[in-house]
Order: structure tokens, then sequence, then C-alpha cells
């Protein structure tokens, strides 16, 4: 007999994404379910969007609740829970259709307090993997393991790509904290600490939406109000006295301890200038309390640029963080960074910056056109910080080898509106000659990037394709397969032994997957 698995969904006004949620848990392959809605006083249409799915599907049950918080509604819905396992699933979010079947049988064949497994995050335009979980390398391979062999689990807090064995989490007494930001914090690190076994599984269990506007400054101002960075700090915080009072291994604290600088860095300090005037002295003062809770070697630890931010902070060099932090946000009204010399450069109050590693394009193709002799991209081009034109050009990278090839210099323009940066925004097209690919084997397959040829730091970036782009049809058998990935970027496979030219060149046929 199937083991059952609670699906527990807390909903607040969430309706315009509650179909696809529902939908993504009714469709699972794994049909042992209970599924505990709990209305959390939502004013919009969420309650009559899941009475249409609570009458289809007697599986799925609807509590009704006045507002009390996602920490609340979550533990609450432990407490209703009835199966073996316990997976949470946001309101907004959805899951793969074998997530829970994935992460049952590894749950079960390992005998492990909890299942976990690879994210990604989405919106309308592009899906991507959480950087933190790039990084860290996290979810590489199914196994099982421990947090003492891999303490860089400790990096990953989400708690909803997790099944929980229900008993584990009664037996240590985990729940979310209530009325707070970043609830899920102590549940997920104490449970990573006292998990005996850790099931990993190497796919994807759950889809992560970006709501629109997310990144926008109206909205990152929301999140720089005093008490959401005083709730983080005091769940770190809070983790880390924790893990010394109960005398954890000094590995994991210390992984803790970059995990805590990585959060305070990437979400709070990145925005100090959205900080309100009237809180700013007292957030200087909380941040400057908690990092200095944080062994001075552990900024050893962080990548270049956070290191940087960490550096300019720990020196209450307020101003010049406040110059980093409007690059970083686009909140300048003004250009404040340079191009010269092959860098672009920040010119602040003691010293001129080389930020050039900080920013990456964007290429989005929005259009393929292709002939007997190659194909033709275009669509819009972001280069973040430039005030004047520079030279991009198109590469390929065969997968599975260092190969390069350089495929097309692109031709560029900048939008005329009203912008800080007059060639940030800009329409583009390229042309790639089908000769380009003559030495490559068959089988082979390419993935496209866009570089600054005159800015070697600039950091590359791989080409998106927009949803729904078309292309005339190629013969029956193309030579050359454009497609676009699970991920919505353009790769290229190579489909005979050698590209032929003259007459016998072949069209071009994209191919969506």
């Amino acid at each position: 007999m199937s083991a059952l698995v609670s699906i527990v969904i807390p909903v607040y006004n969430a309706a315009p994404y509650l179909d696809e949620c529902l939908k993504s848990v009714i469709d699972q392959s794994y049909q042992a379910l209970e599924v505990i809605i709990i209305n959390d006083g939502s004013t919009d249409q969420s309650e009559e969007i899941i009475n249409r799915y609570v009458n289809q599907d007697s599986r799925i049950t609807l509590i009704n609740q006045q507002n009390h918080g996602l920490g609340y509604t979550r533990n609450k819905g432990i407490s209703l829970s009835n199966g073996t396992y316990i997976f949470f699933l946001d309101s907004d979010d959805r899951i793969p259709a074998h997530a829970i079947q994935s992460l049952v049988k590894a749950a079960v064949k390992g005998d492990a307090d909890y299942a976990a497994g690879k994210v990604i995050r989405f919106n309308e335009e592009r899906k991507y993997i959480p950087i933190r979980h790039l990084e860290f390398n996290l979810y590489k391979k199914n196994e099982i393991t421990a947090l003492l062999d891999q303490p860089e689990l400790l990096q990953d807090s989400i708690a909803c790509n997790k099944l929980w064995k229900k008993d584990f989490v009664k037996r240590n007494n985990l729940h979310f904290t209530e009325g707070k930001y970043y609830e899920d914090l102590a549940f997920t690190m104490k449970g990573a600490v006292l998990a005996g076994k850790i099931a990993i599984v190497n796919s994807f269990v759950y889809e992560w939406r970006v709501r629109e506007g997310e990144d926008k400054p109206s909205i990152t101002q929301q999140q720089m109000k005093l008490q959401n960075t005083l709730d983080r700090i005091s769940a770190l915080s809070s983790n880390r006295q924790w893990l010394k009072a109960n005398q954890i291994p000094v590995k994991i604290i210390q992984e803790h301890d970059l995990k805590s600088l990585l959060d305070l860095l990437r979400l709070h300090v990145i925005k100090y200038a959205l900080i309100d005037d009237a809180d700013r002295e007292r957030w200087e003062d909380a941040v400057t309390s908690f990092i200095n809770e944080i062994p001075a070697d552990t900024a050893l630890k962080l990548p270049a640029k956070e290191k940087k931010l960490y550096d300019i902070f720990f020196n209450k060099n307020y101003n010049e963080l406040k110059l980093f932090s409007v690059i970083y946000t686009n909140t300048e009204t003004t250009p404040i960074v340079f191009q010269e010399s092959s860098r672009f450069l920040l010119k602040g109050e003691e010293k001129t910056h080389d930020v050039t590693k900080d920013f990456k394009p964007t290429v989005i193709i929005s259009k393929i056109v292709s002939d007997d002799l190659g194909f033709e991209i275009s669509g819009a081009l972001t280069i973040p910080k430039a005030s004047k034109q520079a030279v991009g050009e198109i590469y390929a990278t065969v997968r599975g080898s260092k190969e390069k090839i350089i495929l097309a210099n692109v031709e560029s323009e900048p939008v005329e509106e009203p912008h800080p940066y007059l060639f940030e925004n800009q329409i583009y097209k390229a042309w790639i000659q089908a000769k380009a690919f003559k030495n490559v084997v068959r089988g082979s397959t390419l993935d496209l990037y866009f570089r600054l040829v005159d800015y070697p730091e600039y950091l590359p970036a791989r080409i998106r394709v927009s949803p729904g782009v078309n292309t005339s049809d190629g013969i029956k058998e193309p030579v050359i397969s454009l497609y676009r990935t699970n991920l919505g970027n353009m790769s290229i496979e190579i489909k005979a032994k050698n590209v032929l030219f003259g007459k016998a060149l072949a069209k071009i046929k994209k191919i969506l997957k």
C-alpha cells in the first residue's frame, strides 16, 4: 500500500495562480494524496476557485480561517495532516507531474527523514535554477546523505522542495515561526541538522514562481522595510545560537555563517539605497551587530561581489555603499558608471571601482529567419550600464568539450527612450552562416552565447528565445536543428557529420522543445 502524502497549501489572495497550482497537484502521477488547502482570509476569488477543485476531487479539503500569516497556517496544516509524509506547496507555485512520486520513492528506499530535489524559478519569459543551488552544486545526483557529509545543503532553506516524514517533524517539534518574515529558516535548518538520513533527488520537484515586477525597485522597496531586515537577522541569529547551544560540529556552524552572510549581503545590504532615511541608523546598527557575531574569516569565502559589499559595509563607508546599491538596484537617475579602457568603472568618493565583472547582458531572440545559407536572429539586447556602443559577438560552445566557435558579429542600435545609460537597451540582429558549423561532428549540441568583444571581463550570457518564436520550416531532414531548451535558451543540434554547401545545403529548421 502506498504511503499517504499530505500536501499543505496555504492560500492568501492567490486567485491569478491557483488554477496552475492546483492542477499541478491533481495531475501528480503519485495518487495517494491528501490535499489540505487552508484559505488564510483571502478577499479575492480564491475560495471560489478552490471549491471547484474540492467538488471534483475527494482528496482535497478546504479549511477557511481568518488571516494569521504563513507560519501559523503551515503549522495548522501539520496538525491537520494524516499522511506519513508532508509536502508544503505555496499557492502561486506548482510542481512537476512526477515530483511527489520521485520524492516518495527516494525517501522510502533510503528510509530518510526527508527527501529534497531541484528547484526551478519561472515566469512567462524564462526559467532558471536559483543561483545559490548552482554555486554550491546542490542536488547533482541521487543519493542518501547527511548534513555532516554535505554541510552545503544548509544553503537551501526552502521548505517546499522537500518531502518531510511526519513522524520526524513531530518527534523533533519542528514548526514554522509565526508572525514574522522568513518563517521557514528555523524549520529547514533544524530539519537538516537533526535528520539522520537525507534523500537527494536529481530531478526538478518544485517550480517557484517569480512574481511579475518582483525585481522592480518599487517592489524591492517594500522588501527593504526595516522589519523585514530585522526579522531576517532575528531568524539567522536564533539559528546560530541554537547551533552553538547544541554543540553542533564546527563545520556546520561555519556553513551556516557563510549562508547568513550571503543572505544578508544579497538580500539586504545590496539594497542599502532603498532604506527609509528615518530607519537607516537603526538598520545599520542591527546589521553591524549581526555581522560582528560571525568570524571575520568567513568573509574570505564570499564571491568577489559580496566580499566587496562586506568590506565597504564593515568599514562603514556608507556613502560608497550607497553608490554600489544604486547601481545594483538600477535606481540611478544619471550615469555613475562609465566605460573607459575596456572597463566599466564606478567613480566613488574615495576611489574608482572596476565593476566590469558585476554585470552581464541579456539577449532575447524574438525572430528567426532562415534560408539556404544560414539564419538571422533578432530581438532585444540589454547591456547594463552601457553609455556608448560596444561591439558584441555571438559564439557557440560544444557541449562536453572546451571548443568555442565564433559565429557572428552583432549589429545593434539603442532603443529611443529616456534612460540614464543611452546604450543599455538596444535592438539587434545577427546573421549566422551555416558554414560556421562545417567542422562540427554529427550529434554535437552547441549552446549559444553573447559577449562584448572589447570588454573581456564583462560576463558573457546565454542567448534566450522568447516563447512562441516561429521560423520557416526547412526540409524534412535538416542538417542543423535549432531549439529552445527547457530553461528557454537557444541551442543547436548538428544532424549530419558535416554541413554541406552549394546546392546540397539544407535549410534550417527550428524545433521548439
